[in-house]
């Protein structure tokens, strides 16, 4: 794992207007990520988690280019995103992939696999001939444990892993740096996870790759990743290396999500801690840290001062009053 980073978020923000009244006007923002930094290095995972509604997978299309940008900036191999032009935007969107959790809502029913992958080459102008799209499209089918009769099938012929091999395997069509990974196991067995997971792992030695890998599974994240990253209602409590964050959490948060994890394999129990409430509506943001209406260590000025997010330990960053 190369230490250059390739791809740079500094204080990304995200807010979605809600229309109201009979003139549509904005009156309110759903608050989807608010001020996220990080980096991603070369041949990295950073694995991202948190609960539904945090923003983690706006975090990742903010990123591929899927959302654009309320505030903040995005660096990726060194040039900002938000200064390309179109025609340099679509170059760079061939170097940024995603794998979603449920590829077959993106697979025209009636178009056979071959067609569908073929058309990434198609869209992204690649100088390609038929015969030598197919050539390819079958080479990626087999790079991903598929058959290259597969070409001819219909979505609905395949299963969900194969459906998910399917997703990976346009995901790698035009050779990307970084991939993102939103929720791509989780639909899946757990048998079939633990497959696709050896998969995902095996092409990132091979090419290099680097993921950002999506998830609310945190037994997941943890096989996968070199770092992790906390979210909560859009903001990032927690970041480190993922041996840090899984020994020693210091965001109370962090620890409320660990401690769901059943941990059979050692003797060391870890007391479960039960969030009271619900997450915050991010269309309510609260005020002073986000966390502190089910914080159980909350004192008084949690709820008037956002938390600085700082270095605790090397490579270890929390944003809370009390750590």
């Amino acid at each position: 794992m190369s230490e250059t980073p390739l791809l740079e978020v500094s204080n990304v923000t995200k807010h979605f207007p809600m229309k109201a009244g009979m003139f549509q006007r904005s009156k309110q923002h759903v608050k989807a990520v608010n001020g996220v930094d990080l980096i991603i290095r070369e041949g990295e995972t950073l694995g991202v988690v948190g609960e539904s509604g945090c923003g983690k997978s706006t975090l990742g299309r903010l990123i591929i280019g899927l959302e654009k940008m309320t505030d903040g900036t995005i660096h990726f191999q060194g040039d900002s995103i938000g200064e390309l032009s179109d025609r340099r935007m679509k170059k760079y969107k061939r170097h940024l992939q995603m794998i979603f959790q449920d590829p077959f809502a993106s697979l025209n029913p009636r178009q056979k696999i071959g067609d569908a992958l073929e058309e990434v080459f198609i869209i992204h102008d690649v100088s390609m001939n038929k015969q030598q799209r197919k050539q390819r499209v079958q080479s990626l089918l087999t790079e991903v444990g598929l058959k290259p009769e597969h070409y001819h099938r219909y979505p609905h012929e395949f299963s969900g892993g194969q459906r998910q091999r399917v997703g990976i395997a346009r995901a790698l069509a035009l050779n990307p740096s970084l991939i993102v990974c939103d929720e791509a196991v989780s639909a899946l067995d757990v048998s079939v996870q633990a497959q696709v997971m050896k998969l995902l792992k095996d092409l990132q030695e091979k090419y290099q790759l680097s993921y950002l890998f999506i998830s609310h599974d945190l037994g997941v994240v943890r096989h996968m990743s070199d770092r992790v990253l906390v979210m909560y209602l859009g903001a990032q409590v927690e970041l480190g290396d993922a041996s840090q964050i899984y020994a020693n959490p210091l965001h109370p948060y962090t620890k409320a999500l660990l401690s769901a994890i059943p941990r059979p394999n050692t003797k060391v129990k870890r007391e479960r801690i039960k969030l009271q409430g619900d997450m915050p509506s991010p269309a309510n943001y609260p005020k002073g840290c986000p966390f502190h209406t089910r914080c159980p260590i909350a004192q008084s000025y949690c709820a008037e001062i956002t938390p600085e997010y700082r270095e605790i330990e090397k490579n270890h960053f929390v944003a809370c009053h009390e750590v």
